[in-house]
């Protein structure tokens, strides 16, 4: 099946849940800085400037998808791309941004979340949405 739906009380459907391998496979050669629960305070990303991350599941077929689009946006929408791998089910950022859909886009300015982007269910962030990100945050 499609992207990852979460409700009410975490559970998953549409998912055929996590799974070890595809985790590394799925993020090695991005060049983008992989985020975890130990790089927030709460809803704070501990970073300074502008960081757009992508929350991102690596079972999800959507989001496998979408990051080497995410990754060619690099230059061209503004800030420094990032990768936030909410791979793990438990993964408290889950509910900390109340993610829905994989992949969503959060915008920080300072560690501050500023603009967000979430996916469509099965369909994800399209070109068109990932592009409107650049003036939204300032494109270089």
């Amino acid at each position: 099946m499609g992207m990852a739906s979460r409700g009410r009380g975490g559970s998953t459907t549409g998912t055929r849940g996590p799974t070890r391998y595809v985790k590394a496979h799925t993020w090695a050669g991005t060049g983008l800085e992989i985020l975890g629960e130990q790089d927030f305070t709460g809803t704070h990303l501990n970073r300074v400037g502008v960081r757009v991350v992508c929350f991102g599941a690596a079972w999800c077929p959507v989001t496998r998808r979408f990051i080497p689009r995410f990754v060619e946006a690099r230059g061209k929408i503004g800030g420094t791309l990032a990768i936030a791998d909410i791979t793990e089910l438990d993964s408290p950022l889950w509910d900390t941004f109340r993610i829905r859909i994989t992949p969503s886009i959060i915008v920080f300015r300072d560690g501050e979340a500023h603009t967000r982007v979430d996916g469509r269910r099965f369909i994800g962030i399209t070109r068109s949405a990932l592009a409107k990100l650049g003036p939204s945050i300032g494109t270089p």
